[in-house]
Order: structure tokens, then C-alpha cells, then sequence
């Protein structure tokens, strides 16, 4: 991700959480980001930890990024539930899915997504729905890295040709 990270850089945190993703674009001194959450509360309590003039957060699902218009340079995304959570409010394969279609028409050339994927109660529908339609990019280069020898997060990486 640093290497598109720049000071006119448009980021999209798409799952704020806790807000780790979001400071660290910030820390990067990018221009803009955008982030989604769907959880009051934790947006609240995010807010207040950040508190940056460039982060714009959005209380809506990733589902909606849509709502940016202009082209962004990186996205990331951690598929699961907040952590320090309820962790029964989890992302779904449907508006996950969603997200990522959008997010691939809102990357700019070169833009890069990362697709973080941690167990949950719909892990296997997300992955599977979402890694059947990456596979199929052909405007895109995407990398899966992933532990072979025991359960772990895994990442795909995207970047846009």
C-alpha cells in the first residue's frame, strides 16, 4: 500500500472499526479518507481516538461506497467483526461482495485494495463470493497470500492496471 500513499493520495478505510487502518493512511499524510461503519457506537469512540480534519466517516455499509466521486488510490478492507466487538455484527457476503465491485470501479490506475478475510460466522460465503469474482479481473492484478500449515487472516492484494 505506501507506495501509493502520497500527499494527494484518496483513501477508503471500509471497515473503520476501531480505526487502525484509517491512522495509518492518515500517518502516511495522505489527503482524504473516507471511512464506513455501520456501528454507531463504534464510530463515536473512533471519532473521538482520531479526531483529523482529512477523515470523513461515513455511517453506512461498505455497500456504499459508491458515494465517492472521485478516483481513490488505496482501499482496505477487514472482512469479519470489529474487534473489542460484538463479534455477531459481521461483514456479509452479499454487501461484502457489493463493496468490492464498487470499490474496483472507484480505484484509480495503479490504486491498490487489500482484502483482509478473519473467521466468522459467514467466513466461508464471503471469501468463496468474493474470491470467485477477483479470480475473474481482468483489469486487475490480484495476489493471494495465505498461511498453508494452519488457520489464519489471509490477504488478497489488488492493484489496478
Amino acid at each position: 500500500m505506501k507506495k501509493v500513499l502520497h500527499p494527494q493520495a484518496i483513501c477508503i478505510d471500509a471497515t473503520l472499526g476501531n480505526g487502525k487502518d484509517a491512522q495509518y493512511f492518515l500517518a502516511q499524510k495522505v489527503k482524504k479518507v473516507y471511512a464506513f461503519e455501520i456501528q454507531e457506537d463504534v464510530i463515536e469512540k473512533t471519532e473521538k481516538a482520531i479526531s483529523n480534519p482529512r477523515l470523513f466517516v461515513y455511517h453506512k455499509g461498505h455497500e456504499h461506497m459508491d458515494i465517492i466521486h472521485e478516483p481513490v488510490d488505496a482501499i482496505l478492507f477487514n472482512f469479519g467483526y470489529c474487534p473489542h466487538g460484538n463479534p455477531e455484527i459481521t461483514t456479509l457476503p452479499d454487501t461484502s461482495l457489493e463493496a468490492v465491485q464498487k470499490g474496483i470501479q472507484l480505484l484509480r490506475e495503479k490504486g491498490r485494495m487489500a482484502l483482509v478475510f478473519y473467521a466468522h460466522k459467514q467466513a466461508n460465503q464471503e471469501q468463496k463470493a468474493i474470491e470467485n469474482y477477483v479470480s475473474t479481473l481482468t483489469s486487475c492484478d490480484v495476489c493471494k497470500v495465505q498461511m498453508m500449515n494452519h488457520d489464519a487472516p489471509y490477504l488478497i492484494e489488488i492493484e489496478k492496471k
